[in-house]
């Protein structure tokens, strides 16, 4: 599977569209969820042994969505899952 079109590695930007499907959203309301400060994101990129890839964390009340990106956009792993509670507003 590859969300080649969907993320920017240079500029780590994900398609608001691509990920409203992953949470089961339309991307209309996943916009308003991300005007809102609803959406919390995470970028970490790989070291040693993981050199190369980036693990993207998006996050939506107590949904996750986590996926690993090889250096080329392609997916090494992706999941969806709900989280055990939901971080604060005030969180970063």
């Amino acid at each position: 599977m590859s969300i080649k079109g969907k993320v920017d590695l240079d500029e780590l930007t994900v398609d608001a569209s691509y990920l409203a499907d992953r949470f089961g959203l339309s991307p209309e309301a996943f916009r308003r969820y991300m005007a809102q400060g609803l959406v919390r994101s995470r970028v970490e990129m790989g070291q040693d042994a993981d050199l190369g890839k980036t693990r993207l964390t998006v996050r939506l009340g107590n949904r996750v969505w986590i996926a690993v990106l090889a250096a080329d956009g392609s997916v090494v792993s992706e999941e969806t899952r709900f989280a055990s509670s939901a971080p604060s507003r005030s969180a970063t």
